[in-house]
């Protein structure tokens, strides 16, 4: 992303929003104004869905909007995260942090009008489009009626800081990733893809050779990884079977999780998500095991048990 030094928006305290030119009149109709929140919340809960450091440890309704105030100036009401997140094993705080950061990112695009930017930080087409698709309603909210945002200054007037820049159709389209199929006479009779598992063998030259054991087409394949032991600075994990998780990639990264477990950890590469994945099974290990069964809900209670079930033997470094 950009290096220019961007003015942060503080979504923890307010966020003022200009509604029309500052020499209207102080007021706007509700039906606007609800539609500009509505599209301003969706925006903000998108990016956190596709934030590495939000994704999975953070529950997306600690990223809704509250209505905070109202100010003359023409029309300009405030808005702020939810004041009141929903506790969770991971920090809520440098979650909602990271969220800010893109969304700051965002607007600043928006300003100049850059949405080609927004749109190459995502690589997933469903990422890509989601976000596209958000910002298309947001930046169109209120109209044709300017948008910009502003803060208050000590003689309570207001400065802008980002003027929301309206993407129109045309420009939408060509950043929209259109689904594409591929027609019978594309498609080589004889070509397809597979994920195998292989053996590999050294002999006592030290070469190395390779035979397919199993193989399972494009259409039966999911990426997983299979641990017998988890390793962090501190503590060392022995299973008593391996446990497998699964692998993909999502947005700009890597995304390692097991629902069992209640991890979703991700990284720009999958070393990085490795290192979050270990990070957070050691978190909610000593987190769950240091709460009591009738403080914990039945689903986390279940997750605690699985944890317990599953680990053979632990040590500290």
């Amino acid at each position: 992303m950009s290096k220019t030094k961007l003015q942060t928006l503080d979504l923890e305290k307010e966020l003022l929003i200009r509604i029309g030119n500052e020499s209207d009149e102080h007021s706007v109709s509700w039906d606007v104004l609800k539609n500009v929140g509505d599209k301003l919340e969706a925006l903000i809960l998108t990016l956190a869905k596709y934030n590495l450091d939000a994704a999975g440890n953070s529950n997306l309704d600690n990223f809704k909007l509250d209505f905070s105030g109202f100010y003359n100036g023409s029309a300009v009401p405030a808005f702020r995260l939810n004041p009141h997140p929903i506790p969770s094993l991971f920090d809520n705080g440098e979650a909602r942090k990271s969220v800010v950061a893109d969304f700051t990112k965002v607007v600043s695009s928006i300003d100049k009008g850059n949405y080609q930017q927004i749109a190459d930080w995502y690589n997933m087409p469903s990422a890509k489009n989601d976000v596209i698709k958000k910002l298309y309603d947001f930046t169109n909210s209120a109209g044709t009626t300017p948008v910009t945002i502003v803060k208050r200054q000590d003689d309570n007037k207001f400065k802008k800081v980002y003027s929301i820049r309206r993407l129109n159709k045309e420009v939408y389209d060509q950043l929209i990733v259109k689904e594409q199929t591929l027609e019978a006479a594309d498609v080589k009779p004889d070509e397809s893809t597979a994920v195998a598992r292989v053996i590999i063998k050294k002999d006592k030259s030290g070469k190395i050779s390779r035979k397919t054991s199993e193989l399972y087409n494009d259409k039966e394949a999911t990426l997983s990884l299979k641990l017998d032991r988890i390793e962090t600075d501190n503590s060392h994990y022995i299973f008593k079977t391996p446990i497998l998780f699964q692998l993909y990639q999502e947005g700009k990264g890597i995304i390692i999780e097991n629902e069992q477990l209640d991890l979703y950890a991700g990284g720009r590469t999958t070393t990085e998500a490795k290192e979050s994945l270990f990070k957070q099974f050691s978190h909610s290990y000593n987190r769950l095991n240091q709460l009591q069964d009738n403080q914990l809900s039945s689903y986390l209670l279940q997750v605690k048990q699985y944890y317990n079930l599953i680990i053979k033997s632990v040590s500290n470094k």
